[in-house]
């Protein structure tokens, strides 16, 4: 008969290892690898939602948004508030239809954390901000437009429809020419 610490330690051995495998299925074949920087930390957003949090999956890298060609607002359609967090603390202003439309920026908030907490590539957030901003999308006489800083106050826009009529930097609002055809603004 083996003895009762044996058994004891081999008994909690094996409901620890089924433990830390429960919830572990198949890899997806289908699913898309992502680097560490691309994968957003999913915090509960402040807004109450009936579903689960959608599964974010940033656009991003060189491409997405086209020099003289329309954009495609369907880059936006995973834009979700996840929350505040670290590096960005802002306020996210929400259109009447339940989108997400504005974010003021908050003392200390850098571009990345917004990045995340958003769920949006970095192009498609230039392009959203690219008339009133300025950004990489943008045609500047200066070539210069691309090295606007956030300011604590910034308003960002969050919306395809609104990229004429939403978004300052340091309370100035800039008028620049977007490098893409704009969906109809409102």
């Amino acid at each position: 008969m083996p003895n009762r610490s044996v058994v004891v330690t081999t008994t909690l051995f094996a409901a620890l290892f089924v433990a830390a495998l429960t919830g572990c299925t198949a890899p997806d074949s289908e699913a898309v690898e992502t680097s560490a920087a691309e994968r957003p930390v999913a915090t509960p957003s402040s807004e109450p939602t009936a579903a689960a949090e959608p599964v974010c999956r940033r656009p991003g890298g060189d491409g997405t948004i086209s020099t003289g060609e329309p954009l495609n607002v369907e880059l936006y359609s995973e834009m979700h508030d996840y929350g505040p967090r670290e590096g960005a603390n802002g306020t996210v202003a929400y259109a009447p239809d339940g989108t997400l439309a504005s974010y003021v920026v908050a003392p200390g908030d850098h571009d990345e954390a917004i990045l995340e907490r958003l769920c949006v590539g970095p192009y498609s957030l230039d392009a959203l901000n690219a008339v009133r901003r300025g950004s990489v999308h943008s045609v500047d006489p200066t070539s210069e437009a691309y090295l606007t800083p956030l300011y604590a106050g910034d308003t960002l826009n969050l919306n395809p429809y609104t990229i004429t009529s939403v978004g300052d930097v340091n309370g100035e609002v800039r008028s620049y020419e977007a490098s893409f055809i704009l969906p109809p603004q409102r």
